[in-house]
C-alpha cells in the first residue's frame, strides 16, 4: 500500500468568549475549520481532483496550520469536538463516481509543540483507506479556560 498525502487548508479560526450555561464560567472557544485535501489537490481551473485509483492507506497526523498554543496544565477540563464531511470525490472515466474507500474516527489532540516542552497545540489525526483522492471539510472546536492559550 501507498500512503496518501494529505494536505489541510485552514479557514479562518473564529475566537470567542463565551459563558458555561450551568457555572456561569468564561470559557474561551476556538472555532478551526478547513478543508483537507487527501491524495491529490484540486486543479485551481476546474477544482476536480485528479482520478488517481489505487488502494492507499491513510495516517496522518497534522497541526492545524492556525492552531493556538495551549499550557498542558490548563487543559485537564478542556473540550474538544471535531467533524469530518465529504467534500468531493473525483469522477471515473466512464462519467461515474469512484470509490471512496474509508476514514475512520478521525480524531483532534493535543500534541506537544516540536521545540517547547511547555505549551501543545491542535493535531488533526485521519485515518482509513481509499481508492481514490478525497476532500474532507474538517471543523474542530475547543473549550478552554482562558489562561490555558499562550499569547504570543
Amino acid at each position: 500500500m501507498i500512503d496518501a498525502d494529505v494536505h489541510l487548508v485552514a479557514q479562518p479560526r473564529l475566537d470567542t468568549l463565551v459563558t458555561e450555561f450551568h457555572s456561569d464560567a468564561q470559557r474561551l472557544r476556538s472555532d478551526f475549520a478547513g478543508t483537507a485535501w487527501i491524495g491529490d489537490i484540486p486543479d485551481p481551473v476546474s477544482g476536480m481532483m485528479g482520478s488517481q485509483y489505487q488502494r492507499r492507506a491513510v495516517d496522518s497526523q497534522l497541526f492545524l496550520p492556525d492552531t493556538h498554543w495551549y499550557t498542558v496544565g490548563d487543559l485537564e477540563d478542556a473540550e474538544v469536538q471535531v467533524s469530518v464531511g465529504l467534500l468531493q470525490v473525483p469522477g471515473t472515466k466512464q462519467g461515474t463516481q469512484g470509490l471512496i474507500g474509508a476514514i475512520a474516527d478521525p480524531q483532534a489532540d493535543f500534541f506537544e509543540h516540536p521545540e517547547q516542552d511547555d505549551r501543545v497545540g491542535l493535531c488533526l489525526t485521519l485515518r482509513g483507506e481509499i481508492w481514490s483522492n478525497v476532500g474532507l471539510s474538517y471543523r474542530i472546536t475547543v473549550l478552554c479556560r482562558p489562561e490555558a492559550l499562550i499569547r504570543a
